[in-house]
């Protein structure tokens, strides 16, 4: 919130807070009025009321503040031998406000040493009652109705907070499981579809193999190796696409939040790589150091940045090899990706939110995360995430 917003949102706070105190000196000063019947309240008595009132104007703001000042102005009243009676209910509110805005343990020492300092001051200072005990009675019964009202008001906005936030919590699991539902029926069918054509597809072309063999000899013309494996990929890489969306979305559709476990590691890196190969471009891996001490969130943002690296040389490069390094230091890892592709700036309408998700990942690490062309060609994305694994 911006602090002119937060300047506007205070304004009706202020005007209730100074409305109240207005509200309160008005009704005691008004029935301060024959209180005694040896003694009319004067100007003074009245402006001490009204003294005494004002602080509640500042009690959201600076409730010791409202509760120090409610107090000095009730026991100067008293000290000065004005009219008692419906003072006391300004310092009462005070504590009530109080103990409605502090935790409960600072509550508890404050209340105590009120109930010390005013017990010694009705006794000792006014002696108006010098019994001990019955001004610790009247003192304690005073303030605990107070500040046991203050407790009672906090906990139950805190319990209807609860309650609206289990509410807000139940519509979003709704949500969930509804955006889950979309999300399998949409992307689960594609995957799904793509990894059975896939299928066919291999299954047609190796009959045609074979009737091409029968037909010409063992020599015949089969189906071209590359052909195969590409097909292969591709209906392995939709199954395990579709288990893993099966996997994430099974949570959400139990309307339970999911489970943001790290996926993919660096030891799965190779594979990756190979399934890239398969698809004809060529691909140089290298890892040094030890990634099997490298944590865990940060290998599988490793991954990530690899995985999506590479799948932009293959859709926007038009790339012949790509190079991938990855340095396991002691302090933290570099990654490598670049490739001898058309190069140029970064067109973010032609790539989506692939760059931006790689980039986001690895500043959440504490990393430094940069995407740009070569010179001389081609383009690079470089990534550095420390994790302070120490060398001892």
């Amino acid at each position: 919130m911006t602090s002119p917003t937060a300047a506007r949102a205070k304004i009706p706070e202020l005007a209730f807070d100074i409305g109240l105190a207005l509200l309160l000196g008005a009704l005691t000063a008004g029935t301060t009025i024959g209180a005694t019947d040896d003694h009319r309240p004067g100007p003074l008595a009245f402006a001490l009321i009204g003294l005494t009132a004002a602080f509640l104007a500042v009690r959201r703001s600076w409730p010791e503040v409202t509760l120090a000042g409610s107090l000095a102005g009730l026991y100067v009243y008293l000290y000065l031998g004005l009219p008692e009676g419906p003072i006391y209910l300004l310092p009462a509110v005070a504590v009530f406000f109080y103990a409605f805005a502090r935790p409960l343990k600072t509550v508890l020492i404050v209340l105590s040493c009120l109930f010390a300092v005013n017990t010694a001051f009705q006794t000792f200072v006014l002696g108006d009652v010098p019994d001990l005990w019955v001004n610790a009675s009247i003192t304690f019964v005073w303030l605990g109705i107070a500040a046991a009202g203050g407790r009672i008001v906090r906990e139950a906005r805190h319990a209807r907070s609860r309650e609206r936030e289990a509410e807000r919590e139940r519509y979003r699991a709704d949500e969930r499981v509804q955006m889950a539902r979309e999300i399998h029926d949409v992307v689960g069918h594609s995957l799904a579809v793509v990894s059975m054509n896939a299928g066919v597809a291999l299954h047609v072309l190796k009959k045609h193999s074979l009737e091409q063999r029968r037909r010409r000899g063992p020599d015949g013309d089969g189906a071209p190796p590359e052909v195969v494996e590409n097909l292969q990929a591709i209906r392995d890489a939709s199954t395990r696409a579709l288990q893993d969306l099966r996997a994430t979305l099974a949570p959400l559709r139990q309307g339970r939040q999911p489970e943001l476990r790290p996926t993919g590691a660096i030891a799965d890196i190779p594979s990756l790589v190979e399934a890239v190969r398969t698809g004809g471009l060529q691909v140089e891996y290298t890892v040094a150091g030890e990634p099997g001490l490298v944590p865990t969130n940060i290998a599988a943002t490793t991954y990530r940045v690899v995985q999506e690296s590479l799948t932009n040389v293959i859709r926007h490069a038009e790339a012949t090899k790509a190079v991938v390094r990855i340095e396991c230091e002691p302090q933290g890892i570099r990654i490598l990706v670049e490739d001898d592709g058309r190069g140029g700036p970064i067109d973010f309408d032609r790539i989506g939110q692939g760059v931006t998700g790689m980039m986001e990942r690895v500043l959440t690490s504490g990393g430094a995360f940069n995407a740009a062309p070569k010179r001389g060609g081609g383009f690079a994305v470089t990534a550095d995430m420390p994790y302070g694994r120490s060398t001892d």
